[in-house]
């Protein structure tokens, strides 16, 4: 602890040195000054030095309820102990109106100041576990639970306490999803819905920004679990939090399954596209795709697109997505269209066919999850279904520059580029959509996406908790000294600096 002391009087400022050294070895005498106008002289010269400042009230130029006043009113930081040969109640009021720590009457005692230090560094303590847990908390938005298992460090404060406390247990990892405006975990009723549930199965809880997703790994009976689960999304209905829905894993022992777990539970999730909102979906190891777009159907809809039949095309594509009754059987029916889709734009001078499917970029992690209702997921395809159907380079396609953005919202940390996305999402001219992208938003695609990175690293440098190298990964970039060139191009410092600023 680093203490200032201010006093008038030189032989008094000596002594309340000696004797605050004697309440408390420990702590540090940085310097003592006749007034308030020198303290804040030199704490402009060490910002963010001093912890406490143990003032007189009488003091010339700027006294000790002024220089109180003064740092309440900066909101800083520092602790003030007001000392006073005067045991009158105005001071003592004044004094606490200004959040000063402690007011003590001369001659000070050693044992009343050891007191008051004790009471600081008590608050001290609390108040930077409190900054920690909020600390930890915010830097865990902008991770995964994949990135969380695959990462020692994290790995070791985030999950290895849970899993040490439930060794040999089965746990269930459960992902939940709502819809409203407001973050419903945020509320003090949402909150204490998720740390019950914690609590009654000794597990973890986080939020992750990116799916605006809550993410639990419960230990127990699988029966219990999903028992509970289905009471959470009863309860935050009757509480107005929102339609709240639950997708739920297969029981697993081992802490390194998280990443399965979690695929597990996006999957069954997946099944609100198909039944709709506030239940809990289970994942069921035994399901059996079907791709409803047989050999028969197939032929109808290419020979729709191809003589450019738009409506018949979007009746065929609407229908066969209508018909799919549950997510898995969605998805393999979408990634036929699309296969089919990626095939007439090979033919039709896109590229040459290698290989590589026309549904390369579409996946329950990075599409279907993403997508709430069934018919946002319907508009999805069928303008893309209608690109196809349309002279493209007659159309502005709003609605394609929209997906990208949302597409880079959530995929800015894997490698895209404007040619991927055109060939294998999008089955048009590279060209044309970087052109479409620039004149929509001003910017390249390219720029663009560096921009995001960009800003997503400045918002992961406030977390002292990740380490560079972690804040050049989490903002998609492998190469770290890529990635400080990037960030220095576009800010002017490096993240080590930038990050030195801001503490």
């Amino acid at each position: 602890m680093k203490i200032l002391i201010a006093d008038d009087e030189f032989y008094a400022r000596k002594a309340m040195a000696k004797k605050v050294l004697q309440a408390n070895p420990d702590v540090e005498i940085m310097g003592d000054f006749e007034n308030g106008i020198q303290v804040l002289e030199y704490l402009e010269e060490h910002p963010d030095e001093i912890d406490v400042v143990l003032t007189d009230v009488k003091m010339p130029e700027m006294d000790g309820l002024h220089l109180a006043q003064y740092l309440f009113e900066q909101e800083s930081q520092i602790e003030v102990i007001i000392i006073s040969g005067y045991n009158e109640f105005e001071y003592a009021r004044k004094a606490i109106s200004f959040g000063v720590s402690n007011y003590l009457v001369k001659p000070v005692q050693k044992e009343e100041l050891r007191e008051a230090l004790e009471k600081i560094s008590r608050g001290q303590k609390k108040y930077e576990e409190k900054m920690q847990k909020m600390m930890i908390k915010r830097t865990l938005q902008f991770l995964s639970i994949e990135e969380i298992a695959a990462h020692e460090g994290w790995r070791k404060m985030f999950l290895e306490p849970a899993f040490r406390k439930n060794a040999g247990k089965v746990f269930y990892l459960a992902v939940i999803q709502g819809r409203s405006e407001e973050g419903w975990s945020e509320t003090r009723e949402g909150e204490r819905l998720l740390q019950k549930l914690k609590q009654q199965f000794q597990g973890e809880c986080f939020y992750f920004n990116r799916f605006e997703e809550n993410v639990l790994i419960l230990f127990g009976k699988r029966e219990e679990i999903a028992g509970k689960l289905n009471n959470f999304v009863t309860h935050a209905d009757i509480l107005g939090l929102g339609e709240l829905t639950v997708g739920m894993s297969l029981g697993h022992t081992q802490m390194e399954h998280c990443p399965k777990a979690y695929q597990e539970a996006v999957y069954a999730i997946n099944q609100r596209l198909v039944e709709g909102w506030k239940k809990v979906f289970e994942f069921a190891a035994d399901f059996k795709p079907e791709n409803l777009l047989g050999k028969e159907k197939e032929q109808m809809l290419e020979e729709a697109i191809v003589e450019r039949r738009c409506l018949q095309a979007e009746k065929i594509t609407r229908e066969l997505m209508e018909n799919c009754k549950n997510a898995y059987t969605l998805y393999v029916t979408i990634s036929g269209i699309f296969n089919l889709l990626y095939r007439l734009f090979c033919r039709t001078g896109g590229r040459t066919e290698d290989g590589n499917p026309g549904y390369m970029l579409f996946s329950y992690r990075t599409d279907l999850y993403r997508y709430h209702t069934l018919s946002e997921v319907e508009d999805y395809v069928l303008n893309i279904v209608r690109t196809m159907c349309e002279e493209q380079e007659g159309k502005k396609y709003h609605y394609i520059v929209a997906e990208i953005l949302g597409y880079i919202a959530q995929n800015y940390q894997s490698n895209i580029s404007i040619g991927e996305l055109a060939e294998h999402k999008y089955f048009m001219n590279s060209s044309y959509l970087s052109r479409l992208f620039k004149n929509e938003t001003g910017q390249t695609f390219s720029s663009y996406l560096m921009e995001f990175r960009m800003r997503k690293a400045k918002e992961l440098l406030e977390s002292d908790l990740l380490k560079i190298s972690d804040v050049a990964m989490l903002s998609g970039y492998n190469d770290v000294s890529r990635f400080i060139q990037y960030f220095k191009k576009t800010y002017g410092v490096t993240p080590e600096e930038y990050r030195g600023r801001k503490n």
